[in-house]
């Protein structure tokens, strides 16, 4: 008997403006992560060349499943994210922010984790993640908290649930729905997948993040050097 394994299409929502080389970063962790059935749906202002022509440019030299969606310069986060949402193939839809690093096995790990008692949950989060704050050098490990942007769901709850149209805590209300519906799967123990960076042009005040800060674990040297040589790494794309 032959054992067929079903992987349904995971849609990775990444609304960007202006930062080519932050983009071509998430697109490397987009590349390589092993869970074989994903499309990355990139937003970007109709304005934004810079981003228009590195998109062209992986294009004409890989196959990559990228799905490009050109947008007004004047929408929100939430409002891109719902457009893309809405425009995209997916079964699934994964959070995929421009200027954060993700482990190769995330999207694996984390719909697998959504197996629970032999019943496939509607959404997982991770409430643990790694922080590390390029203005003072330091790495985190974060105290426990719905991170929004790892946030893994069904389609289906996302539209009829959008994001807010703004660009602080747009996924609130996504966030709530699902929780109050007991539809999360909260995974707790899986912090290497994910690193948020602040870098000094997020979304997120660094007074804001300051709060995660001193509410979470610093890190000691040996792994703070590892961050720091995952974000040094160099990437560009190269001519046929």
């Amino acid at each position: 008997m032959k054992i067929k394994l079903i992987h349904p299409l995971i849609s990775c929502i990444c609304i960007t403006q202006g930062r080519p080389l932050l983009l071509l970063k998430a697109i490397v962790s987009f590349d390589t992560q092993n869970y074989p059935n994903r499309e990355l749906v990139i937003s970007y202002p109709k304005q934004d060349i810079e981003t228009k022509k590195l998109i062209d440019s992986i294009l004409e030299l890989s196959d990559m499943r990228i799905l490009r969606i050109e947008r007004e310069e004047n929408e929100s986060l939430g409002t891109a994210r719902n457009n893309a949402i809405e425009k995209c193939n997916g079964d699934y839809i994964c959070l995929w922010d421009d200027d954060d690093w993700y482990h190769a096995r995330r999207l694996a790990h984390q719909y697998n984790t959504m197996l629970v008692n032999g019943q496939f949950r509607d959404a997982s989060i991770l409430t643990r993640v790694m922080l590390f704050d390029a203005t003072t050098q330091k790495g985190y490990l974060s105290f426990p908290y719905l991170w929004g942007g790892s946030l893994l769901c069904k389609k289906e709850h996302m539209l009829r649930n959008p994001f807010a149209d703004s660009d602080v805590a747009e996924d609130a209300p996504v966030i709530k729905y699902l929780e109050s519906n007991k539809l999360l799967h909260y995974i707790t123990d899986s912090a290497y997948l994910y690193l948020y960076v602040y870098h000094g042009k997020n979304a997120l005040s660094y007074f804001h993040f300051c709060y995660y800060l001193k509410k979470s674990e610093q890190l000691d040297k040996e792994s703070t050097d590892w961050i720091r040589n995952l974000l040094d790494v160099k990437v560009e794309v190269l001519p046929s």
